[in-house]
């Protein structure tokens, strides 16, 4: 949300706090239908026939989680990974990711984005006074930025209703973070006009503790833009299941044959119908052409992911024996979509590793590390012929350095403390072989 610094040269207060709250509000109605084509709450679910009569079904094919699920797993379904230049040491910030489990908070992050088009993580101290992160949704979470041609971020606002055992609104809260302090504004009412400030501490992280992760330049959820592709894949899918059960209760056509209610039903239960000469008997039925539903089937299907680009993971043509270059080259589109979303995925992931350093190092449980020396790693979650690897590993041996080599094996979580292990092993082995010569 993008504001003139000038209205907020004074600071933030709660009329303020009530207008930005309001205006972030319109965008809920997106949010919710966005959250509902994930979990499958698509259009044809609501679909009503006008004849009380006529086959309903509705068929849900989810192609907004597919979508979003493999994009995820592809990114960090492999735990992002951090190193840093000679002479730096971050293990402090490690051991606090490792503590945390924050491969699950990016994974959660990254799937927050991939439907919404973006994401915040609040990062606190706990009791204990240990840094912590947690994903914050976009229904109820924005940051303020000023309108200014770097567009800074000037404040994060996360606010919520609070609710008694019965679900009822007992009032609502709202926390508002700046680059020094967090601020908690409270109602006893079930609205956000005349909060009262209650609540003002320092947080000591040096810069706003609210991070948004962006999934492109528009703020666009992975499949935003293809909800009408899946409405008419679902409405093709059901009405195939419904032009089905109409075929089976097909309307039984009776010429120079006369019969009543009493011997129609006996009919049915019977199937047997005795006429003169010249009489018939046939079912009215509406002639269906399944290959071409069929191809149109296919064709939407193929447009869902052509425009999504992930590939289609059930293609025969993935169970062949591709070579790696065919495979790259099948995905490519993919690839492309997904070094875009960690392109913005790391620069936030940069941001958050700063607020953890800050707050640490003003501990005094590290050193201060300048970002420019720390790298965000991302892996692949592909199947990798680890043979082939392990020969170019062996081959560019002597023309780069064992940590960059290591990094390029899929088993291999830390490169540089695997490589001051192996470093640690050899002398080790040199040692005890020179002792008994």
């Amino acid at each position: 949300m993008i504001i003139d610094e000038e209205i907020l040269k004074d600071g933030i207060n709660e009329k303020i706090l009530a207008k930005l709250i309001a205006r972030h509000s319109l965008e809920r109605e997106r949010f919710d239908k966005l959250f509902r084509y994930y979990t499958g709450e698509h259009a044809i679910c609501s679909r009503r026939r006008k004849n009380a009569g006529s086959a309903n079904n509705k068929i849900v094919c989810n192609h907004a989680k597919y979508i979003v699920d493999i994009a995820k797993s592809y990114l960090v379904g492999n735990p992002v990974t951090y190193t840093c230049a000679e002479g730096y040491d971050i293990g402090a910030v490690k051991e606090c990711f490792n503590v945390q489990d924050i491969a699950s908070i990016d994974a959660e992050l990254e799937k927050t984005m991939s439907i919404y088009g973006r994401a915040y993580e609040l990062v606190y101290a706990d009791e204990s006074s240990q840094p912590k992160s947690v994903c914050l949704p976009p229904t109820n979470t924005f940051i303020v930025h000023g309108a200014s041609v770097e567009e800074r971020p000037l404040y994060g606002v996360h606010y919520y209703k609070k609710r008694d055992l019965d679900a009822s609104v007992t009032g609502v809260c709202c926390m508002v973070c700046d680059s020094a302090m967090i601020y908690t504004y409270e109602n006893d009412c079930d609205s956000f006009e005349n909060m009262r400030l209650v609540d003002k501490r320092r947080h000591y992280f040096g810069k706003l503790p609210v991070v948004e992760y962006r999934n492109n330049e528009e703020r666009q959820g992975d499949f935003e833009q293809l909800i009408s592709l899946i409405d008419a894949y679902n409405v093709l899918q059901s009405d195939r299941v419904n032009d089905k059960e109409q075929f089976v209760d097909s309307f039984l056509f009776l010429r120079g044959i006369d019969i009543d209610s009493e011997q129609a039903k006996k009919l049915r239960e019977e199937r047997i119908l005795m006429g003169y000469e010249g009489a018939d008997a046939q079912y009215l039925a509406k002639m269906m052409s399944e290959n071409d539903v069929e191809v149109l089937k296919d064709a939407i299907k193929a447009d869902i992911h052509r425009f999504s680009m992930v590939p289609d993971l059930s293609d025969r043509t993935f169970g062949s024996n591709l070579s790696g270059v065919a495979i790259k080259y099948k995905l490519m589109g993919f690839e492309q979509l997904v070094r875009n979303k960690e392109r913005y995925f790391s620069k936030s992931l940069r941001q958050r590793f700063e607020l953890y350093d800050n707050f640490l190092a003003l501990k005094g449980a590290m050193e201060f590390v300048p970002m420019h020396r720390v790298n965000v790693v991302f892996t692949r979650n592909m199947p990798v012929n680890e043979l082939e690897t392990s020969q170019m590993v062996r081959n560019l041996a002597g023309l780069a350095t064992s940590e960059t080599l290591l990094a390029q094996l899929s088993f291999v979580g830390d490169p540089k403390e695997e490589a001051q292990k192996a470093a640690k092993e050899r002398a080790e082995n040199e040692a005890r072989m020179t002792v008994e010569k």
